[in-house]
């Protein structure tokens, strides 16, 4: 599978939260954890929280629209309180029968809010060119 695009998903279990500036906007007690594997990238694992963990009234539907081969097409949402954040959190209202965990989940971009899981803050790490 070394020249194969492909995703592993595990549920993880924890005391997840997500923060921009101190607000809460998610916090579970599981999540779904995507691996992404591809051969010209090295992409870090991404979590996916449950619909109810969100909290909705500190975002906005945007318009942005975007495809994957793998895990198929997501939409986006805006941050719109404390501050406003263009496309901000992701999900994939109908993804590939290759990731059926990510329906009714939403990841979060980890460059520009805090993610933590136990108490301890998940290192953000970009995706890489291998």
């Amino acid at each position: 599978m070394a020249e194969e695009h492909y995703a592993e998903i595990r549920e993880r279990s924890g005391d997840f939260r997500v923060e921009f500036k101190g607000t809460i906007l998610a916090k579970s007690e599981s999540v779904q954890e995507l691996q992404e594997y591809h051969p010209s990238y090295e992409f870090p694992p991404v979590l996916y929280f449950p619909q109810s963990s969100l909290r909705f009234d500190q975002m906005e539907k945007s318009d942005r629209e975007t495809s994957c081969p793998i895990k198929g097409k997501a939409a986006y949402w805006n941050l719109s309180k404390p501050e406003a954040v263009e496309n901000l959190v992701w999900s994939y209202p109908n993804p590939l029968t290759s990731v059926p965990q990510l329906k009714d989940h939403y990841a979060f971009d980890s460059s520009k809010v805090e993610i933590f899981r136990d108490g301890a803050k998940v290192e953000h790490r970009p995706i890489r060119k291998r």
